[in-house]
């Protein structure tokens, strides 16, 4: 096993930015953290970490993430010597799809006003 360098050995292990777990209701996040050199950024569905799959590896301090479904997962990073930071939970809880429809209606009808309206002005300048 080679030896690690004095510097490296001194290094605080990887962490994340956020001490609190995360949550999403749109399927996207960023994830940010401090680390000396490159890591490696894992994400996971269990809690214990036994299904993670490498997402990152690199030197940047910050990695965006989108098209998440709804669900836990759990993240975790690692640097050159090994050290492994604790996992960062993120929660993804889309909105509803009544709420969407909603919204929808909603700007149906706004759109259906500013239509009428400008109609209305036009004929009355005539």
């Amino acid at each position: 096993m080679p030896a690690i360098p004095a510097a490296a050995a001194a290094a605080a292990p990887p962490s994340f930015s956020a001490s609190a777990p995360l949550s999403s209701d749109t399927g996207y996040t960023t994830l940010d953290w401090n680390a000396s050199g490159a890591v490696v950024v894992e994400q996971a569905r269990k809690a214990d970490l036994s299904d993670a799959r490498t997402i990152y590896e690199g030197p940047n301090h910050a990695l965006f993430l989108s098209g998440l479904g709804g669900g836990t997962y759990y993240f975790s990073l690692r640097d050159e010597t090994g050290a492994r930071s604790a996992p960062l939970k993120l929660t993804v809880s889309h909105q509803s799809l009544t709420q969407a429809l909603f919204l929808t209606a909603i700007g149906f009808l706004v759109f259906i006003a500013t239509v009428a309206v400008i109609f209305r002005g036009a004929r009355d300048d005539q």
